[in-house]
């Protein structure tokens, strides 16, 4: 109805309304059924296979292919991987709870804050019978230990109307970056010279530049780093551990140790912060329930404190790409990659959204390992490259790496896909599948297979091997119209 392998709905509006229309109604109330020791394989068998019907409309492939080489050409991740993402993910939201929210009341300890402790919770039975019980609640305190972040839904700097930025809006500026292109670039960086300028002509301005570093290895730690500068005092520079977190939340540290800090120098009346993730810069004066919420909450009562003291008191964070190399920012930036990596030690501090992409990647590589197997993806799905020589792994960014390429022709799509799983109508596929048809290539050759079309095939445009890239595989497909398609009606019928 909405579209087919050559015409209507585009793959790649096929695959955004599947995942926003479909997949949210199917895996409602998902907590509830899927969890350790659940009896649902019925449920995700019925999933699968509504998932395969999905791949198949979205790729326009043959409906005999393999679910797993459909779900990864259009770039959807097995549908139990991404329930046990889902279910990670909810999980850690029960962190961001009230305290005496009535789920809480379920958890003992640490996790029941100011809750009312239901006696008759799995929690508080016996260790044999807590074995023997299998439910969502019980499995959640494992995941939530490892989060060390506090979080405060109801502190009175969240109260609307008296916010950070209800209040004090005129004085929080914020000079973002307009375009990523050479001459945006050069444009901003000829205003941040013009604040840097005029700064070092009134003593009473402090500039200041933040950075962080966040390891690749999971065993150490990640850093932040502030420097100020002012006229005629010496530059000050400050370097703080921030523990297993992501960029964002390192460089909300940044900022507030460096608000902090600032604030406190004499004769101070403006603060200009140059950072390289305008997005940390708006969650820091943000008082919300989100990752790094205490660090928000420090700027918010320090920049409030400040600005009363005197109408003059003012910030503005200007955004200064890492790409542009450009001043104080830079010089933090140096000064965070020169540092040595610290270990992480037994507990360290772990926010909410370094735990929630764990959750993301852990799924992710479950994935890409079982697209290893032959028996997921088809003993006959073409292995390609990237442009670094890397082989092509499964992703559901941008819709894939295959979809992506094709994503609003479903001619093109739909060949692609028979052509990289080998099911398209070929003799070799009706010969796999005994379909009383010809065997035979209509040029001849006794066999029609998929490396007779790519390289030996004279009526069509050959190439020397089997296509590499993705790039290479679409060339071909674009100089031979018919390969990998049915043929067209003769003429006068239809």
């Amino acid at each position: 109805m909405l579209g087919n392998s050559t015409r209507g709905l585009s793959p790649r509006n096929k695959r955004i309304l599947y995942r926003v229309c479909v997949v949210p109604i199917a895996t409602y109330g998902h907590r509830l059924w899927f969890f350790e020791g659940a009896k649902n394989k019925g449920a995700l068998k019925s999933l699968t296979s509504m998932q395969r019907k999905a791949a198949c409309w979205i790729t326009g492939a043959f409906r005999t292919l393999p679910t797993g080489g459909t779900e990864s050409l259009a770039g959807l991740p097995p549908i139990h991987l991404h329930l046990r993402k889902l279910s990670q993910r909810a999980i850690l939201r029960t962190a961001t709870l009230s305290d005496t929210h009535p789920l809480r009341s379920l958890f003992k300890g640490e996790h029941a804050k100011a809750a009312t402790p239901m006696l008759g919770a799995a929690c508080w039975a016996s260790t044999e019978r807590q074995k023997q019980v299998h439910d969502t609640i019980s499995k959640s305190s494992v995941l939530l230990d490892e989060l060390t972040e506090e979080f405060s839904s109801c502190v009175d700097e969240n109260t609307p109307g008296i916010r950070l930025m209800d209040l004090f809006s005129e004085r929080v500026g914020f000079e973002s970056l307009t375009g990523r292109d050479k001459k945006a670039l050069d444009s901003h960086r000829n205003l941040l010279n013009q604040l840097s300028y005029q700064a070092r002509e009134d003593p009473s301005v402090a500039l200041c530049g933040t950075d962080c570093s966040v390891p690749v290895r999971s065993s150490h730690q990640a850093t932040a780093v502030f420097v100020i500068e002012r006229v005629g005092h010496d530059q000050l520079a400050s370097t703080w551990v921030a523990g297993r977190v992501l960029s964002a939340d390192a460089e909300l540290l940044a900022i507030r140790m460096i608000v902090s800090k600032a604030v406190t120098l004499e004769n101070c009346t403006r603060i200009i912060i140059f950072t390289d993730s305008m997005a940390a810069a708006r969650r820091a004066v943000d008082p919300s329930v989100h990752s790094g919420q205490a660090h928000s909450l420090a700027v918010c009562k320090t920049l409030s404190a400040w600005f009363r003291i005197s109408e003059d008191h003012s910030v503005l964070f200007a955004e200064s790409p890492s790409k542009l190399k450009w001043g104080l920012q830079h010089v933090a930036h140096n000064r965070a990659r020169s540092l040595p990596p610290v270990p992480t030690g037994r507990r360290p501090a772990t926010s909410l959204d370094s735990l929630r992409k764990r959750a993301t990647d852990s799924a992710r590589d479950a994935w890409i390992t079982r697209f290893q197997d032959k028996t997921y993806c088809g003993h006959h799905f073409l292995p390609l490259i990237d442009t670094k020589g890397k082989p092509i792994t499964p992703t559901y960014t941008k819709g894939g790496v295959w979809l992506s390429q094709v994503a609003e022709d479903p001619k093109s799509c739909a060949r692609m896909c028979r052509a990289i799983l080998d099911h398209a109508p070929i003799s070799d596929y009706y010969r796999r599948f005994n379909i009383d048809k010809s065997q035979s290539c209509s040029c001849g050759a006794e066999r029609q297979t998929r490396k007779h079309i790519f390289t030996w095939c004279p009526r069509l445009n050959t190439n020397a091997r089997s296509p590499k890239l993705v790039k290479e595989l679409l060339g071909f497909l674009q100089k031979n119209p018919l390969a990998f398609g049915f043929k067209p009606p003769s003429e006068g019928i239809g």
